[in-house]
């Protein structure tokens, strides 16, 4: 079943978070994800939203995403979005 990783990020060092970026598309798709969203506005069609970056991508599985957080090469470039940005990630299957 197709798993989603969800982000909401609040970038605080450009520089950190554009490194960070430079090395994500590549590691995302060796280990089999696909970028669906990654949007820094948003439109807000209900509630408050604080402006944050929202990130979506999906796996064909929750272990595939799992798997691809865990990695090497994803722990690596992973410092760089720790140092320039504040973020919540969720994992979540989608339905059927």
């Amino acid at each position: 079943m197709t798993a989603f990783v969800v982000a909401r990020v609040a970038i605080h060092d450009r520089e950190a978070y554009g490194r960070y970026s430079a090395g994500f598309m590549p590691v995302l798709r060796q280990y089999g994800g696909r970028l669906l969203v990654s949007n820094e506005q948003p439109e807000v069609m209900e509630g408050d939203w604080d402006g944050r970056k929202l990130v979506v991508l999906a796996f064909d599985d929750a272990s595939a995403a799992r798997t691809w957080a865990a990695s090497p090469e994803y722990r690596k470039i992973a410092e760089d979005r720790i140092a320039g940005s504040d973020a919540i990630v969720v994992l979540s299957e989608g339905i059927g």
